[in-house]
């Protein structure tokens, strides 16, 4: 991430801003270090690069505002938003998420030794009536409440057409030559290496306990905090990131307990803890939420932001 990442802030009034929040971060080099201050909100982080600090900074801005738009925590960023931000209309929102949507890249395995990295949503189109939205792509649709779960229910229609070469659907050759035609093959140095690095990722998972959002109230109740990563297996940072709290649950062992939640397995986890990516890992003390990582930028950035909560 850098300074000119734009971020879309939606506010309590139902109005949604795009900002590039990081503009007003001023960066300096101190003996060998990376000084970030941000004179907005008075915060001031300090690493080995621009990435990280700008991490730590959003980092200390979201534990302080927290993520709920009508609570007074959140006004100074609000106001902020509202001062230096482009307030978005619904069709611009709409035109983003279509965008993003469109520019996804997926891997598709035809075979285990042939696989693709492909936009497979490159012509999809989105429609919303009132609270549903549809995802349409292929002659096929997925629908649901938020674009996530209508893209989940078009993965899924997809998933049941093609099938699995060892396995094929209806559809399966036709979908086939076109990842051919449109994707980009995974060369087999990088499948080999995956391969090493996908076994390594089978023995974390295992160690880590799996949880429901139901569990989350009882696990966080023992006095030490609770970090919950939300995961899923076609995740590759979720995968890199698995590793890593492994490590961590047993070197902290007694101050932390690492747990996680599948989000393939629960409807509506997206919304319930408010995040749009994965790997999201929350922390909880007491069923109340303390602090929150979003995406996986390294174990050093990783065990700096968890550190201090322990």
């Amino acid at each position: 991430m850098d300074r000119d990442y734009e971020f879309v802030i939606a506010l309590a009034d139902d109005a949604v801003y795009a900002i590039r929040l990081l503009e007003g971060v001023e960066i300096e080099q101190s003996d060998g270090a990376t000084i970030g201050r941000w004179p907005a909100f008075d915060l001031e982080a300090t690493a080995d690069t621009e990435a990280e600090v700008y991490q730590q900074l959003l980092s200390d801005l979201r534990e302080r505002s927290g993520t709920d738009p009508d609570a007074p925590q959140y006004q100074p960023l609000a106001a902020y938003a509202r001062e230096h931000g482009s307030r978005l209309t619904q069709d611009d929102i709409a035109a983003r998420e279509l965008a993003r949507l469109r520019a996804i890249s997926l891997r598709w395995h035809v075979t285990d030794d042939e696989q693709y990295m492909v936009q497979l949503f490159k012509d999809a189109e989105v429609q919303r009536e009132t609270d549903v939205f549809t995802v349409s792509a292929f002659g096929l649709d997925g629908n649901g409440p938020s674009l996530s779960h209508a893209l989940q229910g078009l993965n899924r229609a997809i998933s049941e057409a093609s099938g699995e070469h060892d396995k094929p659907g209806p559809r399966f050759d036709e979908f086939t030559d076109w990842v051919r035609s449109h994707g980009e093959r995974v060369s087999n140095e990088v499948l080999a290496q995956e391969a090493t690095e996908k076994q390594g990722y089978l023995v974390a998972r295992d160690k880590l306990t799996a949880i429901t959002p139901e569990d989350i109230h009882a696990e966080s109740a023992t006095g030490v905090p609770l970090l919950v990563d939300f995961w899923a297996d076609w995740c590759g940072p979720c995968r890199m990131v698995t590793p890593v709290l492994a490590e961590l649950a047993e070197r902290w062992a007694g101050r932390i307990v690492i747990r996680k939640i599948d989000v393939d397995q629960f409807d509506g986890v997206w919304e319930r803890f408010n995040f749009r990516g994965i790997p999201a890992m929350i922390m909880f003390k007491d069923g109340e939420e303390i602090h929150r990582v979003l995406g996986f930028g390294g174990k050093k950035q990783l065990v700096a932001e968890l550190e201090p909560h322990l």
